[in-house]
């Protein structure tokens, strides 16, 4: 569906070396070139959203990306537009210095990747899944010109998956992806990009507390007119599907400060950009606040000139474009995810079981398991599960989550989940455990509202009121074993509120 002059494409649809992959990879080879004094340079354009520490240089514009914020969809809306800019322009230099007609940047609109269709082509086997990579990102040569067959140049869209860091400094020295990423697999099962959650919800907002959401939104935390550059208190569409895809590509791509420096980072936000554009289209409505309206950022065109719209005027501006689809891969499968739990008084910590000394280590290659058995916990599970509307709700917390680098890999929670079914899209599955931005920072605490869970499991007798409870946290894709990334945590707790 187009909307405007240029149409955004799904690059999981293309050929391999589709034109418009093509171009991009030009253009970003072009980016790559220009030295970080240059706005429409590829590490400046990076450090837009987040500034590495191998770059020391100051500026007013870096580091400005919003996560966990109303600002989030809006400003990286921004973001992506002028950075399509950048690269059209960048395509038309190129064709010019070459004498390529007709000039492909007048055609020329940013891919975006739907790691949530499954749909194979003409072009691709039936064993095709559009959660692998797009082959033009996992190549390390490219063809030597338009429509070419020859993969004899160097791809400026490729980042090594054979790195393995085992410390911040080593991390940052050269660009990369985890272990095995580049196969021709998928780097997420369908559970970690389905944005079924996200587009059922019919606000885009609402206030928050202490974190945790008074109700499910598809745009994250009202912030009036803070803008916070990370905090984890997600809308869902942040949740699932972005910091999901973040953390399984992972490398630079699951760090905020090095994510744009991968090129399929634009590609990602290009889908969510979709999504968002998608959930509009269903007749849901952005905020009106003047706050949210009001709000102004930072950015460059590609002439290099700075530019400060505010969040009206990129909503009004951004229109020359529109998208090939709206609806595939739009969460058309339906997934049942406890909500996150919401802040009420008087909570009573009904079990807390610390299974580290002092921390235990999270098994990136098969789950990790602990049991909650104090005898708090039968009563007021009993309580919850024989209400139709219980008074009480409880709720699942991992304590302390932490990983000094990313583990390259989103992890899965359960409860009383058997080992041989572990299955996201299960009756046990409680939530995701994402690293995005949470890697090198001080843990965080992952919590679930299980209630409605502990009422349907017990229904449907998969919970024996007075038996064990466990809790699995396992890896949404087995990673190899490394030297390098060792998620860890405290603690796991249920507590009645």
């Amino acid at each position: 569906m187009s909307n405007g002059t240029f149409v955004r494409r799904d690059a999981s649809k293309m050929d391999d070396w589709d034109p418009v992959l093509y171009w991009y990879a030009r253009a970003v080879g072009r980016l790559q070139q220009r030295p970080l004094t240059d706005p429409t340079s590829w590490v400046f354009q990076g450090c837009i959203h987040g500034v590495p520490p191998t770059v020391t240089e100051e500026n007013e514009a870096f580091t400005q990306c919003p996560h966990g914020g109303w600002f989030f969809l809006p400003w990286h809306r921004g973001y992506l537009w002028y950075f399509e800019r950048i690269i059209r322009a960048a395509i038309k230099e190129i064709a010019a210095e070459e004498n390529i007609t007709p000039d492909p940047s007048t055609t020329w609109a940013l891919p975006y990747w739907d790691y949530a269709l499954d749909a194979p082509t003409k072009t691709r086997p039936k064993t095709f899944t559009s959660r692998a990579l797009p082959a033009a990102f996992r190549s390390p040569k490219m063809p030597d010109r338009p429509g070419g067959t020859n993969l004899t140049v160097a791809n400026p869209l490729f980042l090594r998956d054979d790195f393995d860091p085992t410390s911040e400094d080593e991390f940052w020295e050269t660009p990369h992806r985890s272990l095995g990423t580049n196969g021709a697999k998928e780097v997420l099962p369908y559970s970690d990009v389905n944005p079924f959650r996200a587009m059922s919800e019919t606000i885009f907002a609402a206030t928050k507390s202490q974190g945790q959401s008074i109700q499910p939104t598809f745009g994250s935390e009202i912030t009036y007119s803070d803008m916070p550059h990370f905090q984890p208190a997600f809308g869902d569409l942040e949740d699932v599907p972005h910091n999901q895809v973040h953390g399984g590509v992972g490398g630079w791509m699951g760090r905020v400060e090095g994510s744009p420096r991968d090129p399929i980072f634009w590609l990602h936000h290009s889908n969510l950009d979709r999504l968002w554009s998608g959930w509009l289209d269903k007749g849901n409505h952005n905020p009106d606040h003047a706050s949210w309206l009001d709000r102004e950022y930072i950015f460059f065109d590609e002439t290099g000139q700075q530019k400060r719209p505010s969040t009206e005027a990129v909503l009004k501006d951004a229109q020359d474009y529109g998208y090939e689809s709206l609806t595939d891969g739009a969460g058309t499968r339906r997934v049942f995810v406890p909500p996150p739990p919401a802040p009420k008084a008087g909570q009573q910590v009904l079990a807390s079981v610390p299974v580290g000394n002092p921390r235990q280590l999270l098994n990136a290659q098969a789950p990790t398991t602990v049991s909650l058995a104090p005898s708090g916990v039968a009563g007021a599970m009993s309580s919850v599960a024989a209400s139709d509307k219980p008074q009480t709700n409880l709720i699942l917390t991992v304590h302390d989550v932490h990983s000094e680098l990313p583990p390259g890999t989103p992890f899965h929670v359960f409860l009383n989940g058997p080992s041989g079914d572990l299955d996201p899209e299960g009756p046990y599955f409680v939530g995701w455990i994402s690293f995005f931005g949470m890697a090198g920072a001080g843990g965080h605490d992952a919590s679930y509202d299980v209630t409605e869970q502990v009422q349907r499991l017990t229904e449907q007798g998969l919970l024996p009121p007075n038996g064990p409870l466990t809790v699995s946290i396992v890896p949404s894709i087995p990673q190899p074993v490394t030297a390098g990334p060792k998620p860890s945590f405290g603690n796991v707790s249920l507590t009645s509120i």
